[in-house]
């Protein structure tokens, strides 16, 4: 995909509305609460848990800062997500971090079951893996480069786990070993304070403008 359809954005919310849409959905069984709605809900609350203290206490490096700073062209930072995404609550917050150091980006999230065409343009190992941040040139649309769903030590010892879980057939120990799992790519998130995203996301962000 060489470039974005304008309706996409047209459907796109901000960052806050975002953080509000979440709100809305733990307070009053909103909409887009999903298929599995007792297990959605449970992991959409720790994520805005996760959200807000990220808010708060996730700090952008000086190269992130520097780096960004000197960008002149304008741009749009297009996430896919979704609320009950443990990657996203991670990942998002930093993205809008990052956007807000420059006010020529400008940083717009859609849902990834919403939007299933765009999606499958950005598939990760044929996967619709979210959270993904496609670049793109604010006038044209142009799409200049995409990061995601996490930085690359994290996916592949996700990839690398996901292929033993699936070997599991006893669903009770699948679930032991899936909440052990889970537990640790949060533990990984927090040692790492968000400086791998940080570091990666530049690296994209320096081909986009070349």
């Amino acid at each position: 995909m060489q470039h974005i359809d304008p309706t996409i954005l047209e459907k796109s919310i901000g960052y806050a509305e975002y953080h509000a849409l979440i709100e809305a959905i733990l307070s009053q069984n909103h909409y887009l609460a999903l298929k599995n709605i007792e297990s959605d809900i449970h992991d959409t609350r720790l994520n805005l848990i996760r959200m807000e203290r990220l808010d708060k206490t996730a700090r952008m490096t000086a190269q992130t800062r520097l780096q960004i700073a000197a960008i002149q062209t304008p741009m749009i930072w297009l996430t896919l997500t979704e609320v009950w995404c443990g990657d996203a609550a991670q990942i998002v917050p930093t993205i809008q971090k990052m956007a807000a150091l420059n006010d020529k980006i400008e940083h717009r999230l859609v849902f990834r079951d919403q939007h299933p065409e765009l999606m499958d343009a950005f598939l990760c190992n044929g996967t619709r893996s979210i959270p993904l941040t496609i670049i793109l040139n604010k006038e044209s649309l142009k799409v200049l480069g995409s990061w995601g769903p996490r930085p690359q030590e994290l996916q592949t010892f996700v990839l690398d786990n996901l292929q033993l879980l699936n070997k599991i057939k006893d669903e009770q120990e699948f679930k032991t070993r899936n909440a052990e799992f889970l537990t640790k790519v949060q533990r990984w998130y927090a040692k790492d304070k968000t400086y791998s995203t940080q570091k990666e996301f530049l690296a994209i962000l320096k081909q986009a403008t070349a």
